[in-house]
């Protein structure tokens, strides 16, 4: 039989994400807009009412092309690296969620 036919369609359904399951798999979503060729990572911000306040991922800022910016991990030279910059955009992005 059916899996739909055994469903009560007048009933909420038993078998949902749960919110640490919700947020996490727009976290998920969220890291594969990322251009990192090796770590691609994802946020998503929640308060207390489970309400989303902020998503993002490692990424450039808004205003800063990407196709500018080095993507490298190994460089005598740090400004050829990504390591730098990263630092610099969770810095800012850690100061705007202060204000």
């Amino acid at each position: 039989m059916d899996k739909k036919q055994n469903r009560d369609i007048n009933r909420k359904r038993q078998r949902y994400l749960t919110w640490d399951q919700y947020f996490m798999a727009v976290a998920l979503v969220s890291a594969e807009r990322s251009k990192d060729p090796v770590t691609q990572v994802g946020a998503c911000i929640v308060n207390t009412d489970n309400r989303i306040v902020g998503i993002g991922y490692n990424g450039m800022p808004n205003g800063c092309s990407d196709d500018d910016m080095p993507w490298g991990k190994n460089s005598k030279d740090i400004l050829n690296t990504k390591k730098l910059y990263g630092s610099i955009i969770q810095l800012l992005h850690s100061l705007t969620l202060e204000h």
